[in-house]
């Protein structure tokens, strides 16, 4: 592939927030990612078998299927891309420590821009 046709990077984005997903997609656009949204655990877990994906940001607080739903499948089906999973949350911090072995990384609600482009980088880099 020429160097001036690179591919995106993807990034799926599981978030009950419309506000969110405004957010995020327009700051990782912004930096050149394709980010992908979904509302529900199934949702995420259909695209992920369909596609390939660089980065997941898993918001753990929904009230449905939420990033728990990932996390157990990932668990059982794609272990190596836990370590490509971010954790994009308000979660209590005992919740946060529990997972923080197995995910590569927390970004707390709310966040400023640069931590979450820095985080993504360096996810979709490794």
């Amino acid at each position: 592939m020429s160097p001036l046709f690179k591919r995106r990077k993807r990034v799926l984005l599981l978030d009950d927030d419309p506000s969110m997903h405004r957010l995020v997609a327009r700051i990782l656009g912004n930096d050149g990612f394709r980010v992908d949204v979904f509302l529900t655990g199934s949702q995420a877990i259909a695209a992920l078998q369909k596609a390939s994906y660089d980065v997941l940001l898993l918001d753990l607080m929904m009230p449905h299927e939420g990033g728990m739903t990932v996390i157990r499948h990932l668990r059982g089906e794609n272990p190596p891309m836990l370590k490509r999973s971010i954790l994009l949350t308000a979660s209590p911090d005992s919740l946060i420590d529990a997972l923080s072995g197995e995910v590569s990384t927390v970004v707390q609600k709310p966040f400023e821009p640069k931590q979450l482009i820095d985080a993504v980088r360096r996810m979709s880099e490794s």
